[in-house]
């Protein structure tokens, strides 16, 4: 079996290298069938040749088709990375936004209730004061009343006195 390969070896390769070697297919000592055979040959090779040619080409086309779609995918699959980063910022930025919205809405509300409760705590301390005014303002007139009332007392008293001595002069001088 070794025989038969290696002979079929040999014998392809005496073809090939007479179908390189010479310029033309036809041989000066050869007979028809044997230039026949060697143009078929001769044709199938340019056959095989072409065909490999185009299959080299095609592949190439191919290989080169998919280069540019990994090329593509890889492009989108970057975008999409771009895209999706930028949306995460664009999400955290929000939320920072809403934390510092609402930090503030609490510092606002914080400082209302402050607010509220000092204007509570000056009314609450500006009741008492008129309370602890009137207070005193009724002490006053109560004092001012009872002074008066004294001194009232004490004229109608000197007013008696005067009308008795008034009137024991009289007797005396009656």
């Amino acid at each position: 079996m070794k025989k038969g390969i290696f002979a079929m070896f040999i014998l392809v390769a005496s073809m090939a290298m007479v179908a390189c070697t010479s310029s033309s297919t036809v041989k000066e000592g050869a007979t028809n069938e044997e230039n026949q055979a060697l143009k078929l040959l001769e044709k199938r090779r340019e056959y095989y040749k072409a065909q490999d040619k185009e299959k080299a080409k095609l592949e190439a086309e191919a290989k080169k088709a998919e280069e540019e779609a990994r090329k593509a995918q890889e492009k989108a699959i970057e975008e999409a990375k771009k895209a999706e980063e930028e949306a995460k910022l664009q999400a955290a930025k929000t939320e920072e936004e809403n934390k510092k919205a609402e930090e503030n809405a609490k510092l606002e509300a914080a400082k209302a209730e402050e607010e509220a409760r000092k204007a509570e705590e000056n009314a609450r301390l500006e009741a008492a004061k008129a309370e602890e005014e009137a207070r005193k303002a009724e002490e006053k007139a109560r004092l001012e009343a009872a002074k008066a009332e004294e001194e009232a007392r004490k004229a109608e008293e000197k007013a008696r006195l005067e009308a008795l001595k008034i009137l024991e002069k009289k007797r005396k001088e009656n």
